[in-house]
């Protein structure tokens, strides 16, 4: 870890994933590593197999996990972005923070070369892309309004329709790698057919853009018990059956539905115990892990509130318990690894159980970075 494979998933049509519990006006335009873990529960189950089975190596007091995740995040041909941090002196001097201002803390992405640079403890501060309406050559670009960040070099690996030439790339900000929007429909009624219109976010990618996520395999041979199937052939038949159902809310409208794609093998810096990690997954600390993973001098982090509605086939659909997960881009220090864990998130109403575990995922999958401070005084 974290030498990871790549899955590049690119969407047939919208997507609706939901920011705000039961709110269907808005979607997100990334998929967390939870809701991402409890797809593949789902579709384990749907393809006839024992869920208990598949999530067993990943829970207990000393998980053993065959693989862990990353959450999704955009991609744009063959640039893969990652989540910035919530420091941005590990990015950037004081005074390019100061001189950008509001446009860099609008930047939600960093390319995949600015990460690497970034793990060593290069100052991006040179690869910074123009401010609005400048028209000077730099070696930094941005999309989707300042929120991607990648390099003039990367520009090539960009799909056609988002490629142009050098004297008119400061009008890159305004190019769209994805489009977010309200979709009106319709509900009605079994009891009278009277129709009623709502509305429902939707987000669609440009072509050849889409999202990517990472599975760092730890054991892709181990077998699962009582399965008779290795957690590597497993994941070929779940994303197989994912690309059919679809990820995210409001499929049956046809959402979610996707086209996956394998690439080469990543290797990024190993991160090690009690240093400073970059999370590529949300986070939810075991007791034992805290305060330390948190309290580092270096460790820069914040929290989302994971709610929401769980559907089986077992009970009517319920509200999840609430859970607060360390976000992607965090920088955390776990004293071990595999650090987190996969809580229990079955509701409970009236004293009575839900009648099987719902699963948030809290694995950690970091990479190791070198502090600034650290190269400087090397």
């Amino acid at each position: 870890m974290p030498a990871f494979a790549p899955y590049k998933l690119t969407f047939r049509g919208g997507l609706h994933l939901g920011t705000r519990g039961v709110n269907l006006e808005e979607a997100s335009h990334s998929l967390p590593s939870d809701t991402l873990f409890a797809a593949f529960v789902d579709a384990w189950r749907c393809l006839g197999g024992d869920p208990a089975a598949f999530a067993a190596p990943f829970l207990g007091a000393s998980p053993d996990p065959p693989f862990l995740l990353t959450s999704a995040f955009p991609f744009a041909g063959g640039v893969r972005f990652y989540p910035m941090p919530p420091n941005l002196a590990l990015l950037l001097s004081l005074d390019a923070v100061k001189d950008y201002g509001k446009a860099i803390k609008r930047t939600r992405y960093l390319s995949e070369q600015l990460l690497g640079k970034a793990l060593r403890g290069e100052r991006l501060d040179d690869y910074l892309f123009p401010k609005e309406d400048e028209k000077s050559q730099q070696r930094g670009l941005a999309l989707q309004g300042g929120a991607l960040w990648l390099s003039a070099e990367e520009h090539d690996l960009l799909p056609a329709g988002l490629q142009r030439p050098p004297a008119r790339r400061h009008a890159l900000p305004r190019l769209a790698v994805w489009e977010e929007e309200r979709v009106p429909r319709v509900i009605v009624t079994r009891t009278n057919s009277a129709s009623t219109i709502y509305h429902s976010g939707r987000v669609t990618f440009s072509a050849g853009c889409g999202l990517w996520f990472g599975i760092a395999w730890r054991q892709p041979e181990a077998t699962m018990d009582g399965q008779g199937i290795t957690y590597a052939e497993a994941m070929k038949r779940i994303l197989a059956i994912l690309q059919v159902q679809g990820l995210g809310g409001e499929r049956s409208s046809g959402y979610g539905t996707f086209e996956v794609q394998r690439g080469d093998a990543v290797s990024l810096p190993d991160p090690a115990p009690g240093r400073p990690a970059w999370l590529l997954s949300r986070y939810h600390p075991r007791a034992i892990e805290l305060p330390a993973a948190l309290v580092h001098p270096a460790a820069a982090y914040s929290l989302t509130s994971v709610a929401g509605w769980l559907h089986t086939f077992d009970a009517a659909d319920q509200r999840r318990k609430r859970l607060y997960l360390v976000e992607e881009g965090s920088i955390v220090c776990p004293p071990h690894y595999p650090a987190g864990d996969v809580a229990d998130v079955r509701p409970t109403y009236n004293g009575t159980a839900f009648p099987h575990p719902v699963y948030r995922y809290g694995l950690v999958l970091a990479v190791g970075l070198t502090l600034p401070s650290e190269v400087s005084h090397a």
